[in-house]
């Protein structure tokens, strides 16, 4: 295995983000590099009785073979993927799921834009063949070839970019890249619970004052420890209907589509698409 960082070219000149925007993300990129330091496993499936290190590895990674098997399970009913040769797992975090679609298919690539998850997916998954981990930071898969993948997964990922027309982007790459009679696996909330508008939620004071002491240089590790400070995890939605125009309309074929209710309420919306 070996990490890579790609960035040979600009991304895409149409989705380069406004600066506001710029800000956002490059903070949203910052926080998954604290909760790689932090609590990486927590930060990946955050079940409430495992935070602080509370997760037990092997459970963790049997966890991720749990879901993939459910998964291509209902694959095989829909009689797909045609091969198993290539996957990608886009947003992959320490390896929870890459090693698991490693039962399936003999090469696969995880991306994710934290290169302190990056570089504990290559320590947690060192020794297992065909796995490959890359840090990913670009606006589109121009890395990954057209028609090249037998399977595309992303669980519990696109939620957390603090940009909607990236998301909706990223949607439209997955379908660029996946091979024809390949299967795409991606969830999404299709509405996350409405914020708290007072004035005391608005400005936050807790969390800008920890902001603080973190641009100051105080280290995540110290803050997580002894205050539970979280770095900022965004949480966004797209209604199901605009998640299925995307995908047909780059060339997709929806297998199925249902709304999942995840603890804390959490509907995510899961979709099964074939090309």
């Amino acid at each position: 295995m070996r990490r890579m960082e790609f960035s040979d070219r600009e991304p895409n000149a149409a989705l380069q983000p406004v600066p506001d925007e710029s800000d956002v993300i490059a903070t949203n990129e910052q926080a998954w590099e604290d909760w790689g330091r932090v609590d990486p496993l927590w930060a990946v499936v955050t079940a409430s009785d495992r935070k602080h290190g509370h997760w037990d590895l092997e459970e963790f990674f049997s966890s991720g073979q749990d879901t993939i098997d459910s998964l291509m399970a209902e694959g095989v009913r829909h009689g797909v993927p045609a091969r198993s040769s290539r996957a990608v797992d886009f947003g992959c975090g320490v390896g929870r799921l890459t090693r698991a679609l490693g039962t399936y298919a003999t090469q696969v690539i995880g991306l994710d834009v934290s290169s302190s998850m990056i570089e504990q997916a290559i320590d947690l998954n060192s020794g297992r063949s065909g796995l490959e981990f890359v840090v990913h930071r670009d606006t589109d898969l121009h890395v990954i070839d057209d028609d090249s993948q037998d399977i595309v997964c992303s669980l519990l990922v696109l939620q957390h970019i603090p940009s909607i027309p990236l998301i909706e982007n990223y949607l439209r790459e997955f379908v660029r890249v996946l091979a024809p009679g390949g299967f795409l696996f991606v969830n999404l909330p299709v509405r996350v619970a409405v914020p708290d508008l007072s004035l005391r939620a608005k400005l936050r004071p807790r969390t800008r004052f920890y902001g603080l002491l973190r641009r100051l240089g105080v280290s995540p590790r110290f803050l997580y420890r002894h205050f539970n400070w979280n770095p900022d995890m965004a949480m966004n939605s797209i209604p199901m209907e605009r998640v299925r125009s995307i995908l047909t309309a780059s060339g997709g074929s929806i297998l199925e589509s249902r709304v999942v209710e995840e603890d804390g309420g959490v509907e995510q919306g899961l979709y099964l698409v074939t090309c």
